[in-house]
C-alpha cells in the first residue's frame, strides 16, 4: 500500500528532489500558497489531509535575507515548524524536519558529529535551531536531518548558479576561508528515503564526503566543465562582506549513519561529476 507523504515547499529547490524521489508513493506537494505554514490553521489544514509522513524541507534558506528581514524568518523557519510538528503529532506520523550545518557556531577545526551541542552565531542557524526544539518537542516520532550546502543539476542552486556565470564568463566572488561540506541533493533524498522506511527516529548528518570553502567548490566545477578558473576570485575574512556571519569550520560528519552502518555517500567530487553530466559548455 502506497504511502501519502506531504512534502511542504514542494516546487522549491529541495522540494522538487524529494517529489520526484519520492514518486512511487502517494505524494502531497503543498507550497505556501496552498497553505501558509505560519498560520495557526496550518495545523487542521495539515491534518485535514491526512499524510502518513511529512517531509518539511521549506524555509528562508539564505542567512541574509533572514538578517535583513528577522521577524519573516523566525514565523518561516520557527513558528512554521512548529505547527507542522504539532499537526503531526495529532496524527502520531512522523515528520522529517530538513536543518542546517549553521547550527554550529564553526569554533571547531574537526568535523560535528550529531552529539555536539549547537551554538549558531547568526540569526538563520538560531531560526533553524527552534524549528529542531520544536520539532522535537512537539513530535516524538521525528528525523531531524542537518544538511550543508547542498547543490543539484536543476532549481536555483549554488551549482547552477556558478555553472552559469562560468558560462556567461562572469566574475564570481566567493568565500575561501569558510570551511564545509557540500551535499548532492540525490544523495540526500536517496538517503532521507532510506531513513523515512526505519523506526530510527532521532538527529542524523546527511553530507558527501570532503571538505570545501565556496571558493574550492567553484574551482572544482569551473575545472569539471572544462572553462578557466580566472573569473573565481577568492575572498579573505577582510574581502568578504556579507550581512550574516558564517561559521569559519561547519563541516559536518555522518556519524549517527556510520553508527548504523549507512553512511554509503560519496565524495562530493563523484557526485558533483554525476550532477553535471546533462551540462553543456
Amino acid at each position: 500500500m502506497k504511502k501519502r507523504i506531504l512534502i511542504t515547499g514542494a516546487k522549491g529547490f529541495l522540494g522538487q528532489y524529494f517529489v520526484k524521489e519520492f514518486e512511487d508513493e502517494e505524494v502531497i506537494p503543498i507550497t505556501h500558497q496552498d497553505i501558509n505554514l505560519e498560520d495557526k490553521n496550518a495545523i487542521e489544514k495539515i491534518t485535514s489531509l491526512k499524510p502518513d509522513l511529512v517531509i518539511h524541507p521549506a524555509a528562508i534558506r539564505s542567512p541574509d535575507i533572514c538578517e535583513e528581514d528577522p521577524e519573516k524568518a523566525w514565523k518561516v523557519n520557527a513558528v512554521g515548524t512548529k505547527h507542522v510538528a504539532i499537526a503531526c503529532s495529532l496524527l502520531d506520523i512522523p515528520l522529517i524536519y530538513i536543518s542546517t550545518d549553521y547550527v554550529f557556531s564553526g569554533g571547531k577545526d574537526t568535523p560535528y558529529t550529531e552529539f555536539y551541542p549547537p551554538n549558531p552565531i547568526n540569526l538563520y542557524g538560531k531560526t533553524k535551531l527552534y524549528g529542531e526544539i520544536f520539532t522535537k518537542e512537539f513530535c516524538k516520532k521525528h528525523f531531524i536531518i542537518r544538511t550543508s550546502y547542498v547543490f543539484g543539476e536543476y532549481g536555483n542552486n549554488a551549482l547552477t548558479q556558478i555553472y552559469n556565470s562560468l558560462k556567461e564568463g562572469k566574475e564570481i566572488k566567493l568565500s575561501n576561508y569558510h570551511f564545509a561540506s557540500c551535499t548532492y541533493a540525490k544523495d540526500l533524498v536517496r538517503k532521507v528515503k532510506e531513513l523515512s522506511f526505519t523506526n530510527l527516529y532521532g538527529t542524523y548528518h546527511i553530507v558527501n564526503k570532503g571538505i570545501i570553502t565556496r571558493y574550492d567548490f567553484a574551482c572544482k566545477v569551473a575545472e569539471i566543465a572544462g572553462f578557466s578558473k580566472e573569473k573565481v576570485i577568492p575572498l579573505n575574512s577582510e574581502t568578504f562582506k556579507a550581512p550574516a556571519k558564517r561559521p569559519l569550520y561547519s563541516v559536518l560528519r555522518n556519524y549517527m549513519l556510520e553508527i548504523y552502518n549507512m553512511d554509503d555517500l560519496p565524495y562530493y567530487e563523484e557526485s558533483l561529476r554525476k550532477a553535471m553530466r546533462l551540462f553543456k559548455k
